[in-house]
């Protein structure tokens, strides 16, 4: 297949040198969980991560972890989560280290990139994803989510995260590519989930050895490849037919192949290579379906477990919307379904963690940060710490009054990040969740059993599923 060359600007892979790390005492670093000599905590890196990152964040608002060959600055506080993320963004970026498995999948786009290209493609992505152009997609929202509601049978036992998947998948394939087969859609979504599994693992190997395991034609390899050659396979497909066809269409992929670049030498370079397009299409599909599924779910186990909560959603959705479905002209008629949400993103930000490189020295928090460490920012942490949230373990939509959200630190809520990397997506991912979560909503509710238990992937995943039994509304 011929594909367009990449335009002449700066590549991820350029930008991203990571610096060697800087030889400091134990005893001249913040304090931290005791560590293995050696190997610090990478046993802990690999089968208990969070449970790592709770107990550094007890060591104060910056603390340290060693995995090594890389140490990691734990940072744990509003002001300085804010400094990481804004105030000092051009000395901090995404290490080749801990991006290079993202970048297997996601190549040069928005989520692995990083600099002044990543600068240049966001300036050029992000107006299409202003208000006006993403309530394009309300439409779509609500049919699909009401397509499930109807698929759904009283008393079955179903995955909520898998059918939160489903869903999210169908309303992203529709978006982003104009999509609607079934089975298109269902292959899209194994072959992401098999690439999801495959770039965790390899992150939390050692460099040496995820590179030396990624070259070898072992299972999981050879799964990884086969599963990104079924994506790429589709996406060049519909690349070439968007070219062929002019590229008109209200999808993002046509959007992708329409932006221009201000600065090109020529009209026929002024576009993006099909190959950027790709790694684009890539990053904003697996963003955009993994992170308002994870949220759905976790928003039925919730209101499952406080039925105070659930009835007044309940009672909201039958005085609000009786016996349609939720259009985005409902949104701003339904506080407790904002409210929901907003909570649930608290207790269970999708993107848990937020890893940087320091490329410069910085100061934080009194602490001197050379060049060649990782600092890390943590929503799942800094969202439930109980000096920002009373209670910070209980779910409680109640609390989120426009008082609280005044008075809130900007950045002890996050659940999207902040900066120049804060998700792109964001403004289609809160309309997606509360419009699906209230058509839904209206004709059932789910009971969880089991306690959900949170496993730490690229975005937070449930460990074993989430079953759930449906009952139908009387």
């Amino acid at each position: 297949m011929q594909r367009r060359p990449r335009q002449s600007v700066t590549t991820n892979t350029e930008l991203l040198q990571d610096p060697p790390r800087p030889s400091i005492p134990r005893t001249e670093l913040p304090p931290g969980p005791s560590e293995l000599p050696l190997v610090g905590q990478a046993f802990r890196l690999r089968f208990d991560l969070i449970g790592l990152l709770q107990e550094a964040a007890t060591y104060g608002d910056v603390s340290t972890v060693s995995v090594n060959p890389i140490l990691i600055y734990l940072v744990n506080h509003p002001e300085l989560n804010q400094q990481i993320l804004v105030t000092d963004h051009q000395k901090t970026g995404r290490g080749a280290t801990a991006f290079e498995t993202v970048r297997w999948m996601m190549g040069d786009g928005l989520v692995a990139s990083t600099g002044a290209f990543h600068l240049k493609q966001r300036r050029m992505i992000q107006p299409r994803f202003h208000r006006r152009y993403i309530e394009h997609y309300a439409g779509a929202m609500t049919e699909i989510s009401s397509r499930k509601s109807r698929q759904w049978q009283d008393g079955a036992r179903v995955d909520m995260e898998q059918e939160m998947r489903e869903l999210t998948l169908q309303i992203v394939a529709k978006a982003l590519f104009d999509i609607e087969t079934s089975d298109v859609v269902r292959r899209v979504g194994e072959s992401f989930a098999e690439t999801d599994r495959y770039m965790y693992l390899r992150l939390t190997q050692p460099p040496f050895l995820r590179r030396f395991l990624h070259g070898l034609p072992i299972p999981s390899t050879r799964r990884f490849k086969a599963a990104r050659a079924h994506l790429d396979e589709l996406i060049y497909g519909l690349i070439r037919e968007r070219r062929q066809s002019g590229a008109e269409g209200d999808d993002l992929l046509c959007m992708l192949l329409q932006v221009r670049y201000e600065d090109a030498e020529s009209e026929e370079d002024s576009g993006m290579s099909d190959e950027l397009v790709r790694d684009e299409a890539v990053s904003l599909y697996i963003a955009g379906h993994d992170t308002t599924a994870t949220t759905l779910a976790y928003a039925f186990y919730l209101l499952s477990r406080n039925p105070e909560v659930e009835k007044r959603f309940h009672a909201e959705l039958d005085d609000v919307l009786g016996d349609r479905d939720a259009t985005l002209d409902d949104l701003p008629n339904l506080p407790l379904t904002d409210r929901i949400v907003t909570e649930t993103l608290r207790l269970y930000p999708p993107f848990w963690a937020l890893g940087r490189m320091v490329f410069e020295p910085i100061e934080l928090g009194g602490c001197h940060i050379p060049p060649g460490v990782a600092v890390m920012v943590a929503p799942l942490i800094t969202q439930r710490d109980p000096r920002w949230f009373e209670d910070p373990l209980e779910f409680r939509p109640e609390r989120w009054t426009d008082e609280f959200r005044s008075e809130l630190p900007r950045f002890a809520y996050f659940p999207f990040g902040g900066g120049p990397h804060q998700c792109i997506g964001e403004g289609f991912a809160w309309m997606e969740a509360k419009i699906a979560l209230a058509t839904l909503c209206r004709r059932w509710r789910a009971d969880a059993r089991g306690k959900a238990e949170i496993v730490p992937r690229i975005t937070i995943k449930v460990k074993g599923g989430m079953p759930m039994t449906l009952e139908r509304r009387r």
